[in-house]
């Protein structure tokens, strides 16, 4: 059984990871929607469509070898939207502002933006022409140092923004674009009758299965549309926990993701957290998920990729992800040990979030000239299907059987038809110390900021994650106790068997067992050989989760 890892904190930590501005929008329907204009009385813009033969054939020599899966190009363009726009006023005296963006056989577009700054009143919407998908509202609280922007495509070969502001207003917004994106592959399936996203036949969903003992370390990773210059790439990432579990949001991908990637090109990075089914199945589409995503990094440190190094690169998000998106921070292992069995999660073509599982040891080997800086990995036949990686999956992390990363993936020859080919992760333990000999080559210098030695860290979550799902919670009387607690269930509806934990505030699991609420509503717990201190006591059903502080 995998033994997991984890760190509860309390209150005074979850309170310095709210920040709204991380939400990349507000979930409500464009004024066009609620008033049910259905005019087309507003400009189109035509974009020139790439080669798409001539990318694809470029495409067949990089795919999955240490080279990332590009998916999308950029055009450059200047478009501003309160000047190129057609402008409508409304029966309430309200005004919109339109514009269409279309580039033909183009299965989506992104919007890249110069500047995006929008008055405290103003709200901008983007969707494509039967409005399937529709983002927005964009507000103030985006972006509000007005620089460099980007947000998420739109599928289909158009794109309309539509701009609002309130009868009286007179300050517009500033919304420039200058690149917009052509997706010429991995999109083609969004709308189709067998799901969405392009990854292979054999691939796990997360939800399968084989995901149940990894749902947190799954709430950790997103997958990426990274730019580089005028070239957009899938990549997969996680966010990792840190010696001050402090909730920084420090992201590990590979560096070979977005390798010449400058500034301002990361302050455009788009990350998707949550982008999965809700079951075993591929949905029909993605239009109805929720939009769990974020704009913008920096590089923190980075290794040189394929070749070079371990391949890793470590970001910091430039914001604090929310605690609506159920944020985990993944724990890690610098020691240089292998492991007989774990996974790797992954958004292989940029496709929803899967699965795949090892249960033979990882083989010490290397990449490049350096010896002995990465993981070899042979996947394995599961209950469902044989999991691999492809394109997109690069800068996954693989975990060991206790949970926590031992790397992130640079490449290797496994896929649906040739399922038993290694694949080749960038050692964790590498890339902490054994690497230059500066912060900017390192991962310790941030991951243990105060030098404490540390080599190994279980992965975070906080309270207020757990209590935020639920009004009612457990009770524990007595609370100090002084050696016997019961826990009491009266207060709660649940059906069928819950998982009860205790922690101590190391993360260190002090119980773990099935119960049935159903049927016993007051528990009795033996304390007495436990040490004196603060403890955590959750309780995981399917559908919710609850937690209670203890102080023996």
């Amino acid at each position: 059984m995998k033994k997991q890892i984890h760190y509860y904190l309390g209150f005074i930590f979850c309170l310095v990871a709210i920040n709204i501005n991380a939400q990349i929008s507000e979930k409500s329907p464009p004024p066009t929607t609620l008033q049910d204009i259905n005019n087309d009385l507003y400009s189109v813009i035509e974009i020139p469509s790439p080669d798409v033969t001539t990318l694809l054939q470029e495409d067949s020599f990089t795919d999955k070898h240490g080279i990332a899966m590009r998916f999308a190009v950029s055009t450059p363009v200047n478009i501003n939207l309160p000047e190129d726009g057609t402008w409508m006023q409304l029966n309430d005296g309200s005004s919109i502002c339109r514009i269409a963006i279309t580039s033909k056989k183009a299965q989506a577009l992104i919007m890249y933006y110069r500047e995006f700054k929008i008055p405290k009143s103003g709200k901008l919407f983007l969707y494509d022409e039967s409005k399937r998908q529709s983002i927005g509202a964009f507000t103030n609280f985006n972006n509000r140092n007005g620089g460099k922007y980007a947000t998420e495509m739109i599928y289909g070969e158009t794109t309309i923004l539509e701009y609002w502001q309130p009868a009286g207003c007179n300050e517009l917004p500033v919304i420039i674009i200058d690149d917009v994106s052509h997706v010429y592959r991995t999109a083609e399936r969004i709308f189709g009758d067998r799901g969405f996203g392009g990854s292979g036949f054999c691939e796990v969903n997360i939800k399968c299965p084989e995901g149940d003992n990894w749902q947190e370390q799954a709430g950790g990773e997103a997958r990426i549309i990274v730019k580089q210059g005028s070239s957009e790439v899938w990549c997969t990432g996680s966010l990792l926990n840190n010696e001050r579990l402090d909730h920084t949001p420090y992201f590990l991908t590979a560096d070979h993701c977005g390798p010449n990637a400058t500034p301002e090109d990361y302050d455009q990075w788009i990350f998707y957290f949550r982008y999965q089914g809700s079951d075993c199945e591929n949905p029909i589409n993605d239009t109805a998920f929720n939009s769990y995503s974020m704009v913008g990094a920096s590089k923190i440190a980075a290794a040189g990729g394929p070749g070079f190094e371990s391949d890793f690169k470590l970001l910091r998000l430039n914001e604090s992800v929310p605690l609506s998106y159920e944020p985990y921070y993944n724990g890690w292992s610098a020691k240089d040990e292998t492991s007989g069995q774990g996974v790797t999660i992954h958004h292989p073509q940029g496709d929803i979030k899967k699965i795949s599982t090892y249960t033979s040891p990882l083989i010490s080997t290397n990449w490049g000239s350096v010896p002995n800086t990465h993981w070899k990995v042979v996947w394995s036949r599961t209950e469902t299907n044989f999991g691999v990686t492809e394109g997109g999956s690069s800068g996954s992390p693989i975990f060991n059987s206790a949970g926590v990363i031992l790397g992130q993936l640079t490449g290797g020859d496994a896929s649906c038809t040739d399922t038993l080919g290694p694949d080749y992760y960038g050692k964790f333990s590498h890339s902490w110390n054994k690497i230059g000999t500066g912060a900017e080559t390192r991962l310790q210098p941030w991951l243990d900021p105060d030098n404490t030695g540390i080599v190994e860290l279980g992965g975070l979550v906080s309270v207020m994650v757990y209590e935020q799902f639920s009004q009612k919670n457990i009770k524990i009387f007595p609370n100090p106790c002084s050696g016997i607690a019961f826990v009491d269930f009266n207060d709660l509806d649940i059906k069928g068997v819950a998982n009860l934990q205790m922690f101590d505030v190391a993360g260190r699991i002090v119980f773990s067992k099935n119960v049935n609420p159903e049927l016993t509503k007051i528990i009795r717990l033996d304390l007495t050989e436990i040490e004196k201190g603060i403890y955590f006591v959750s309780l995981i059903t399917d559908h919710k989760k609850y937690m209670v502080k203890l102080v023996r």
